[in-house]
């Protein structure tokens, strides 16, 4: 039996356990720096995603308000040859209180004065 207490005293005993308790921690270190670096990997896949999806909502409600900007605009488009047009001059309040010229004569010659 003394040998055996003896045996465990020794510096190469010494040296086997130590190193067997460093790689026991070794591999548990290694374990927890892996699960870490999943986590932190697997939280900015995530915000990366939200950041994707925001984008996509957002271009989303811009197209929807391009559309809407550019039937404005045909609408506006349309009045404004509407209102351009020699048939709808002809029906306003201004054309109707016109007065059409009955006898027109018109100068002749050198003389100034138009005459009627």
């Amino acid at each position: 039996m003394s040998q055996v207490i003896l045996a465990r005293n020794t510096i190469n005993y010494r040296r086997r356990h130590a190193s067997y308790n460093f790689g026991q921690l070794k591999t548990f270190l290694m374990i927890v720096s892996m699960g870490i670096t999943i986590s932190f990997l697997s939280v900015m896949m995530l915000v990366h995603f939200n950041q994707v999806s925001t984008r996509g909502y957002t271009i989303k409600y811009l197209e929807v308000k391009r559309q809407e900007l550019i039937e404005q605009n045909e609408i506006i488009q349309n009045n404004l040859l509407e209102k351009k047009a020699l048939t709808m001059l002809s029906v306003t309040d201004k054309a109707n209180s016109m007065h059409k010229p009955s006898d027109v004569h018109y100068v002749s010659g050198y003389s100034a004065i138009a005459k009627k």
